[in-house]
């Protein structure tokens, strides 16, 4: 019950209790209204039925924990203060345990953080392959330039390495592998791979 111009205890707060309501807050807004009776000091009371009849209470019974200088201070914000977000999730722990449930429990952010998790599984998986088939060029490219110094020398291999370094492409590796097969020399060879990775540039 927000109280702007009347005092709820002289009229609204015996039907409420003759109702049977279990829990009242009385709200006096921190901003004044032009016919707020004098005396009426901004601030929230609680009222818990207790036998059927009201009692104030320093905090609610509703939303265990929460005083009625938080609420009063949390229901005159423009907008939500970390103090008062801190304060709700406070509150919202212990309804949860209470309950037994969490913020999964909630539809929409529930909904959201399957999302996220799904998105960033499927971010892992892409990023893994990106890693899998780097680490897997990163080898085949030591193998070939293994293979050319063994069966040509250390500077073929040299320049093996050079000329593969820009090529992505897996049958330009593979060609490269076959060339080294193939070819009589180092130079036959790199004549062979560059005019391939030209190619495969164009």
């Amino acid at each position: 019950e927000v109280d702007h111009t009347t005092d709820v205890r002289r009229g609204k707060l015996g039907l409420y209790e003759d109702w049977g309501f279990p829990e009242i807050w009385v709200e006096v807004p921190d901003q004044t209204a032009p016919s707020r009776p004098r005396g009426r000091q901004p601030g929230l009371t609680i009222h818990l039925l207790q036998d059927g009849a009201y009692r104030t209470a320093p905090e609610s019974r509703a939303f265990p924990g929460w005083t009625a200088e938080e609420i009063h201070a949390a229901l005159n914000e423009s907008s939500l203060s970390a103090r008062t977000a801190a304060v709700l999730e406070r509150v919202g722990a212990v309804l949860g345990e209470r309950d037994g449930t969490g913020p999964d429990h909630d539809p929409l952010l529930g909904s959201h953080r399957r999302r996220e998790f799904e998105r960033g599984v499927e971010r892992g998986i892409e990023r893994g392959t990106q890693e899998g088939m780097e680490r897997a060029r990163t080898e085949e490219l030591a193998r070939l330039c293994r293979l050319a110094a063994r069966k040509f020398d250390a500077a073929t291999a040299q320049q093996l390495a050079a000329l593969l370094e820009a090529v992505a492409d897996p049958d330009s590796l593979a060609e490269a592998g076959i060339g080294i097969v193939e070819c009589a020399t180092g130079a036959e060879l790199l004549d062979r791979v560059a005019a391939a990775a030209a190619a495969g540039r164009s």
